[in-house]
């Protein structure tokens, strides 16, 4: 890729923000260990130096890939619960089923968002980023398991993701598609294991109260 191609992205100012959606293409097609910065940079159209104009390394390009799932993904979320009703249990699961489709679609998740490689305080934009899906998912979770404690809250919105990441792994390894499911059961699916959940774990809570 020449030179010229690369600075007609900076002349325009996008190119950080083409190199983010292109990492997404990638990760989508690869997944994380796919992923390269020489990947990317083809895809956007660039020289193979050009993106460390505004990522240090790989992990600096995968982390702000990683910030953008988060708003994406908390940003699906919530418009799912919404789009579920006034039913907390329904508003909940309902999540479940768009955060599996999601995963299902772009091949991460949760895993990227708070992998350990990014937990130094220069990764402050996902940091940002993974907090606000928190902020999403935590009201949700407590509206919806309202006889539990505070760390029953947790516990059901730990087991809430994974249920629903699950799911969307299952898909990805073409677990359901042995079993006849087809791409379009998995919303459906991850929502209704996610209604038992939520449903069965606040009637053990009110028993216990």
């Amino acid at each position: 890729m020449s030179d010229t191609i690369a600075r007609r992205g900076y002349h325009h100012g996008d190119l950080r923000a083409q190199l983010i959606r292109d990492g997404l293409a990638v990760l989508a097609e690869t997944g994380t260990l796919g992923f390269s910065v020489a990947k990317v940079a083809a895809r956007a159209g660039v020289s193979s130096g050009a993106p460390y104009r505004h990522f240090r390394d790989r992990e600096a390009l995968l982390a702000a890939c990683a910030a953008t799932v988060a708003h994406e993904l908390a940003d699906r979320l919530a418009e799912s619960a919404e789009a579920a009703g006034d039913d907390p249990v329904e508003r909940l699961a309902a999540t479940a089923g768009a955060y599996a489709l999601y995963v299902a679609q772009h091949r991460v998740g949760l895993e990227l968002i708070y992998a350990d490689d990014f937990q130094g305080s220069h990764y402050h934009e996902l940091h940002e980023a993974g907090r606000h899906f928190i902020d999403v998912m935590l009201p949700l979770a407590t509206a919806a398991a309202t006889a539990d404690t505070i760390l029953g809250v947790m516990e059901l919105l730990e087991a809430h993701l994974a249920l629903a990441h699950g799911y969307a792994t299952f898909q990805l390894q073409g677990a359901f598609g042995q079993n006849r499911r087809s791409p379009e059961d998995l919303p459906r699916l991850a929502t209704t294991a996610a209604r038992a959940l939520i449903t069965g774990r606040s009637t053990a809570a009110a028993a216990r109260g």
